[in-house]
């Protein structure tokens, strides 16, 4: 992930550095992909599996609260 603008009904929800590694427990070879798994989903929600660097700076989204 190398940005994150909201929205801000989400929260701050992602570091810098986080790597998506799977969507719906599919993995996406790059970000197109990623897009596209999400895009096409038809569930309600979509999980995502990320990778994260421990201590990493969050994405702050504009009005954020935390």
């Amino acid at each position: 992930v190398s940005h994150w603008s909201g929205p801000c009904r989400l929260g701050c929800l992602f570091n810098h550095g986080d790597q998506i590694v799977a969507v719906n427990d599919l993995q996406p070879r790059d970000v197109e992909e990623a897009y596209f798994f999400i895009s096409r989903s038809t569930r309600k929600e979509v999980k995502l599996t990320i990778c994260r660097i421990p201590h990493s700076d969050i994405f702050h989204v504009k009005g954020c609260s935390c």
